[in-house]
């Protein structure tokens, strides 16, 4: 889960990457269901090309988010490991200073490179399994993004891999379209 998020009617929401999960499916860790998705917005994919038995957004941009319905009450909406529990929405600028949690990877740090539109890239490098984790700037504790994507970034004339980033997409974004009013306190 990246953010916990409370509506305007009061219902307790969790907020992860779109491709984690569709509407109805159950939500969970190990043998504990926390809730059932809700809504959900994903890119449709297809094969790649460059790469056999692997596939890639038809639109790279297209929403990339999920909410789920938190069912177990005994669930804390607000994270217990401390280094992440933002209590306000912001919106990322190219050099914000920002960390990422991530179920595989942890905790990770780094800096905005770029914004467009809803999506924001960083040059925190991340790996499958850290989908739906939470970006958050450092210098005020803002909520921004949810982790969609790891990036290579390569030349685009020689096609030699420059680096690393993490695609995200916006929090602000996701809780326009989902219809949440706040972070949880």
């Amino acid at each position: 889960m990246g953010f916990a998020v409370v509506t305007p009617s009061g219902q307790r929401l969790g907020v992860t990457a779109g491709h984690c999960g569709s509407p109805d499916q159950p939500v969970g860790r190990q043998q504990w269901i926390i809730g059932e998705i809700v809504q959900s917005k994903s890119p449709a994919v297809k094969p790649d090309p460059k790469r056999p038995g692997q596939f890639m957004p038809v639109n790279p941009f297209g929403p990339d988010w999920a909410t789920f319905r938190v069912t177990d009450n005994t669930v804390k909406l607000l994270g217990s490991q401390g280094r992440i529990a933002p209590r306000t929405v912001g919106t990322a600028k190219v050099g914000n200073k920002v960390c990422q949690m991530g179920s595989v990877n942890g905790f990770r740090c780094g800096t905005v490179i770029k914004v467009q539109g809803d999506w924001i890239l960083t040059d925190i490098k991340t790996t499958p399994g850290d989908s739906g984790g939470p970006l958050v700037r450092t210098s005020d504790g803002a909520a921004l993004g949810i982790i969609t994507d790891a990036v290579t970034l390569s030349d685009s004339d020689t096609g030699q891999v420059k680096g690393n980033a993490t695609q995200y997409y916006s929090l602000p974004a996701v809780l326009a379209a989902a219809g949440g009013d706040r972070l949880s306190p």
